[in-house]
């Protein structure tokens, strides 16, 4: 079960999921009824439709009004999770998307206008799949449209959403997408990093992951991201999607590694300029990266003390004995109990419009970067 704003649409931007390019068992990928856009009264048939269909990686591409509901799509994402576990486990896969193309969280909350919002036309669809009490994962993707939000704002209205569907539903786990950098926000999603860590921190059936750490794009340039600074090519999606089946396949098929992504444990100060940062896995830090003639490093790029971005760490390394700890070292800069650091600041590089992409701290073993967060230092 797939749900969310736009990255959870996942537009087939490069025109590549057509029907004679997937591999002969994607029709053991299988939906119900149709994707429809969030803000929209119902439109029927296609509202009302319960027909089970071979999913298609196709969402309707509303750039425009030009298309904004679709019969058994699923998205770039939502065929790819399927893919890849159909594959790897032999299995037939019901992937239903019920998101949306936009809109904040408060567009997606149950209300009692039934097939006229995003809650209800899901409801539909899961009551008439038979599945409603059997599905294994309900996957949010989506904070773009809250950038801003306080961090109590935006955790409460996750709690309300979490709140219903548990209450609507069975499901075994609820897989929470950490938004990432991205969307031109101008105040940046670093609140809904820390309102969706702490969520995920504070009930035992969630398992968050990140959107950060992706590897470079092969096909353009090395970015991941649409000349939008939003959206993804198709190989973002798949990367997502990969990270996603792996961590279903460790939770429900027996797999041996588990893609959730490094936690924050706690941050400790040791000294007038030095602090640790502990995960609860090991963990390492990508190497500087190239992005428009501009080399960027984790240490001069995503750190911030209350809320003013660090450039004078002199030293950021993983620890020689714990590869859970981060040990961070300043230049002169007297570190005060109480103060709090941020990993992820803002969306873009430095001076540019250019969404942040890497590098990033991420799990040594499966490369899915680590969450972000705003935590005061002990």
């Amino acid at each position: 079960m797939l749900h969310g704003q736009s990255n959870a649409w996942a537009i087939d931007y490069d025109n590549v999921y057509n029907d004679n390019n997937l591999p002969e068992d994607a029709h053991w990928v299988r939906t119900i009824g149709a994707m429809h856009v969030y803000n929209r009264p119902a439109m029927y048939p296609e509202a009302e439709n319960t027909n089970w269909y071979v999913a298609s990686g196709k969402a309707p591409d509303i750039r425009g009004g030009i298309q904004l509901v679709g019969n058994g799509m699923v998205g770039v994402l939502g065929l790819n999770i399927g893919l890849n576990l159909v594959a790897s486990q032999n299995v037939p896969i019901a992937i239903i998307n019920g998101a949306g193309g936009g809109g904040a969280i408060a567009s997606y909350q149950k209300n009692d206008s039934g097939l006229n919002a995003a809650y209800g036309r899901l409801q539909h669809r899961l009551e008439a799949s038979g599945l409603k009490l059997h599905i294994k994962a309900f996957i949010w993707n989506q904070g773009e449209g809250n950038a801003g939000d306080a961090v109590s704002d935006y955790k409460n209205a996750l709690y309300q959403l979490y709140k219903n569907l548990s209450s609507d539903y069975t499901f075994e786990k609820f897989y929470l997408v950490q938004t990432p950098p991205g969307c031109s926000a101008s105040s940046g999603h670093q609140t809904v990093r820390e309102a969706q860590r702490q969520f995920a921190a504070e009930h035992l059936a969630v398992k968050i992951i990140t959107r950060h750490g992706f590897p470079e794009n092969p096909l353009f340039d090395g970015n991941y991201f649409l000349s939008d600074a939003c959206h993804y090519h198709a190989h973002g999606y798949e990367m997502l999607a990969e990270w996603i089946s792996n961590m279903a396949k460790y939770d429900f098929y027996n797999g041996t590694v588990d893609y959730q992504a490094p936690q924050l444990v706690r941050v400790i100060r040791e000294s007038g300029k030095s602090l640790s940062i502990e995960f609860d896995k090991p963990i390492a830090v990508q190497p500087d990266l190239k992005v428009d003639g501009i080399v960027y490093s984790v240490k001069d790029q995503l750190f911030a003390i209350n809320s003013k971005k660090i450039i004078s760490i002199s030293e950021l390394k993983v620890d020689s004995k714990n590869n859970k700890i981060l040990r961070i070292t300043f230049k002169g800069k007297r570190l005060t109990k109480g103060a709090v650091i941020t990993y992820v600041l803002g969306d873009t590089y430095p001076d540019t419009k250019e969404p942040y992409r890497g590098p990033w701290l991420v799990d040594a073993d499966t490369g899915v970067g680590a969450v972000g967060f705003i935590k005061t230092i002990d």
